[in-house]
């Protein structure tokens, strides 16, 4: 049996999931835009019964950005989009067998062609020290040749290091 709730605020429909798109336990809710303002004054305004502190703080994109790199997860327009395949981007393992065989999904040519015949890039992760790398920076070996691109980078608050992402050229 599935059970279903029907969430109102202001007697609009909310969505409350549990995504985990940031890698740490917690809820993701959707309001109505209109609704917003007065929906998070009325939720920070909860108080723990027994410590009389707020139930809930807010967080922003630039935190959700720093634990998602830190759990090594993608965004779209940075670590993927519609010219990177999800071979290139090290996630061939969330292609079931079934489609990888059958295809007939959006960008499956590319998909196909990358099991294939191989793929020229891949997406990396790295740590550094606790300067940042940005998106957009390039990455030369010692000697000069150009080896890669960093799509994101930021400091990640819970390993206290500069962490991010990059493609880079699969040989290196």
């Amino acid at each position: 049996m599935e059970a279903t709730l029907d969430l109102k605020f202001n007697k609009k429909p909310i969505i409350v999931s549990r995504c985990g798109y940031s890698g740490l336990d917690g809820f993701e809710v959707s309001v109505i835009n209109s609704d917003i303002e007065a929906f998070m004054e009325k939720l920070w305004n909860i108080k723990d019964s027994s410590t009389k502190e707020p139930i809930c703080a807010p967080v922003g994109l630039g935190a959700r950005d720093s634990l998602r790199l830190e759990a090594g997860l993608c965004l779209y327009g940075h670590e993927l989009d519609e010219d990177i395949s999800p071979v290139e981007a090290m996630l061939a393992w969330t292609i079931s067998k079934r489609r990888k065989e059958q295809l007939g999904f959006l960008g499956d040519h590319l998909v196909k062609k990358h099991l294939q015949d191989g793929f020229t890039k891949k997406r990396c992760g790295f740590v550094g020290d606790k300067i940042p790398i940005r998106e957009g920076t390039e990455l030369f070996l010692k000697s000069g040749e150009k080896v890669g691109k960093v799509t994101s980078g930021t400091q990640g608050p819970t390993i206290k290091k500069a962490c991010g992402m990059a493609y880079v050229d699969v040989p290196h």
